[in-house]
C-alpha cells in the first residue's frame, strides 16, 4: 500500500521538529551543569558583589545563555582561560570574562573583567591575576 506524500511530509516534519527538541533539551541541561560548577558560581558571585559593576549594570545582574562549544575549549590543564558569559542589568547588557586555576582540588578566579556592549573596547577589572 502506497503512503501518501502529505503522510510522508508529517512524518518528516514531527521526526525534525523532535530532533531540534531534543538537541536543545540537551543543550540547556549541558549549559545547567556548568552552571552548578563552582567557577561558575564564584564568578557571578564576585560580579554581582563588585560595586562598579552594579553602579554600570544595574541590579539584578543576570547571567545569559552561553555559547557552549566555544567555551569548553577554553578548558585545558586544571585552567580556564577567558570564559565569557554573557550577562544583563536594568541599565545595560556585558560579557563577563574570567579566567580560573584548579588548585587543591579547589577552582580560584584568577582574573575576571566585566566588558560592556555599549563600550566593547574597555573593560572593567573586577579581580586582578594573582
Amino acid at each position: 500500500m502506497p503512503v501518501s506524500l502529505r503522510t510522508l511530509v508529517k512524518t518528516a516534519t514531527y521526526i525534525g521538529i523532535g530532533g531540534i527538541s531534543a538537541a536543545l533539551y540537551m543543550k540547556f541541561k549541558l549549559e545547567d551543569r556548568v552552571r552548578a560548577q563552582p567557577y561558575y558560581k564564584e564568578s557571578l558571585k564576585l560580579l554581582r558583589a563588585h560595586p562598579g559593576a552594579i553602579s554600570v549594570l544595574g541590579e539584578p545582574i543576570k547571567d545569559m545563555g552561553f555559547d557552549f562549544g566555544v567555551e569548553m575549549n577554553k578548558f585545558a590543564d586544571g585552567k580556564i582561560d577567558g570564559f565569557v558569559v554573557p550577562v544583563k542589568g536594568v541599565n545595560q547588557r556585558g560579557k563577563l570574562h574570567f579566567w580560573a586555576e584548579n588548585r587543591d582540588e579547589k577552582w580560584h578566579i584568577t582574573r575576571a573583567e566585566l566588558e560592556l556592549d555599549k563600550d566593547p573596547d574597555r573593560r572593567l577589572l573586577l579581580r586582578k591575576a594573582e
